[in-house]
């Protein structure tokens, strides 16, 4: 075997150890529906990437030049439909959702049948006992599209489907909060652009061989993409199950409460010089820690100011908005730029006090802890600070009780 079938050899077994994680937990819990399609895409890209090593015997077992290849791009089609329908049910499982789920497979099924079709029509040009063929460099080489049709359909098919779980990748990417399960989502999301990437070579290596160029460096970019991509999706699925083994959700969350406290440190600033004591001491050094008071430090100065933040004045702020992005938190931006401009003028409490509730309790977001969607509010509010600095000089008229 050459250098490159046995590394394609080695990634294919760590492969299979991380599918075998997954198939693990699918029998410990058969009835879990994204689980399960989790199983069935990694199974079939793991598939897919062990064929490639062996494609030389498996042709000469089979006595079909070429079969392989048909067999892992078929292989490459079913995980990717998969891992398409497996993002919808993370979403969601109603009626719409299922539904949208048998189209894929029957999509699937359909694209997996046409190369099937197309396959036979078009017969290598080589024979299994030719020596190009037995020096593997049929293997390495792209195909001109006249010479495998099937792999001209393979991409076009391909290309849609991983368009398709390209964007609902990066929707689910967006929702996600639990750090893992995000750092996973965003690797699965990663691996299916770099597949685009994967695509686009594949495609010009076969132009290249048609006029007669080498694609020589085109074939080794094809390779490394696709293997690249193989992982990143890999990886990304299993993250959430082994990570907390070795340790990577302590040292992510570690990282991500420092990231929360810089994002939070500014509002907090605020709130302290308008109400100093919401400080509380001593100050915690852990960062998880440090989060944890900053939150509740930020939340004590919310409601030690909500005395002069008015109903009627919330009413005025939400009917003209400011902020185009982030109206919500917009909205609570100016209603606490306003209280501690009023407070620091001396004015007295006002005689309609808004509910705080809405500046300081928002609804957790989908697989978001209320802890998690906290931090998120509270920093979304401070990034929306910067735009209301705090004035004495546009108060409201004292009429505004």
């Amino acid at each position: 075997m050459t250098p490159i079938q046995v590394a394609q050899l080695a990634v294919a077994f760590a492969c299979w150890v991380m599918t075998a994680i997954k198939i693990a937990h699918l029998v410990r819990r058969p009835r879990n529906r994204p689980l399960a399609f989790m199983c069935l895409t990694q199974t079939a890209i793991t598939l897919a990437l062990t064929v490639q090593p062996i494609a030389p015997r498996l042709d000469l077992a089979l006595g079909v030049l070429g079969l392989s290849r048909a067999l892992g791009n078929c292989l490459t089609l079913v995980a990717v439909a998969a891992g398409h329908a497996l993002i919808i049910l993370l979403t969601a499982q109603d009626e719409p959702a299922l539904r949208q789920v048998r189209r894929d497979l029957t999509l699937a099924a359909a694209s997996v049948a046409a190369i099937a079709a197309v396959f036979p029509l078009a017969p290598a040009p080589y024979d299994l006992a030719d020596d190009y063929v037995r020096s593997i460099a049929y293997y390495t080489a792209t195909p001109t599209p006249s010479e495998a049709p099937h792999t001209v359909l393979y991409l076009i098919c391909l290309g849609w489907w991983v368009v398709q779980l390209a964007i609902a990748a990066i929707r689910y990417a967006r929702i996600v909060s639990r750090p893992l399960l995000a750092v996973g989502t965003r690797l699965i999301a990663v691996g299916v652009l770099v597949g685009l990437g994967y695509i686009a070579a594949k495609l010009a290596a076969m132009i290249a061989a048609s006029v007669g160029a080498s694609t020589v460096l085109l074939d080794q970019v094809v390779l490394l993409l696709y293997v690249v991509a193989i992982l990143a999706v890999l990886v990304g699925g299993t993250v959430p199950a082994w990570g907390p083994r070795v340790g990577l959700d302590r040292l992510l969350d570690s990282l991500l409460a420092r990231r929360d406290c810089r994002r939070l440190r500014p509002l907090w600033q605020i709130m302290y010089d308008a109400v100093p004591q919401i400080a509380l001491c001593p100050r915690p050094v852990e960062p998880r820690l440090r989060r944890i008071r900053l939150t509740v430090e930020i939340l004590d100065g919310y409601v030690l100011l909500s005395p002069w933040m008015s109903a009627r004045t919330e009413q005025r702020v939400r009917r003209h908005p400011s902020g185009q992005l982030d109206p919500e938190a917009d909205v609570a931006a100016q209603m606490l730029a306003l209280a501690i401009s009023l407070r620091r003028a001396g004015r007295p409490p006002v005689d309609d006090p808004a509910a705080i509730r809405s500046f300081v309790d928002p609804a957790p977001a989908h697989d978001q802890a209320n802890a998690a969607a906290q931090v998120q509010w509270l920093a979304r509010i401070a990034r929306a600070m910067r735009r209301h600095p705090i004035t004495t000089e546009t108060l409201p008229d004292p009429t505004y009780r």
